[in-house]
């Protein structure tokens, strides 16, 4: 009867075992995860922070009279858009 007892403890720990080893195969899974996305985001967050950077440089090289004329004629163009944008809005409504 023991070694039935003694069995029985063994299976047990066994698979007492393989569940805390699968769970654990599980986290370090999500956390290689979680690095991989980190690592990711932080590469775009320099090159971001680069093309800001080059944008701001190159602006800064323009005549200040061009930048004001591009800004009229970027409004302009945002000002066309949004009335296409809200017809195109009244047509869905029909």
């Amino acid at each position: 009867m023991q070694v039935i007892g003694m069995k029985t403890k063994l299976e047990e720990k066994i698979k007492a075992l393989e569940n805390e080893k699968n769970m654990l195969l599980e986290e370090i899974e999500h956390l290689r995860e979680v690095v991989e996305l980190s690592e990711k985001a932080k590469v775009l967050e320099n090159e971001v922070n680069k093309l800001k950077k080059e944008a701001k440089t190159l602006k800064e090289r323009i005549p200040q009279e061009l930048l004001q004329e591009l800004g009229e004629t970027e409004s302009q163009f945002l000002e066309e858009e949004e009335e296409k944008c809200s017809s195109c809005d009244e047509e869905e409504l029909l």
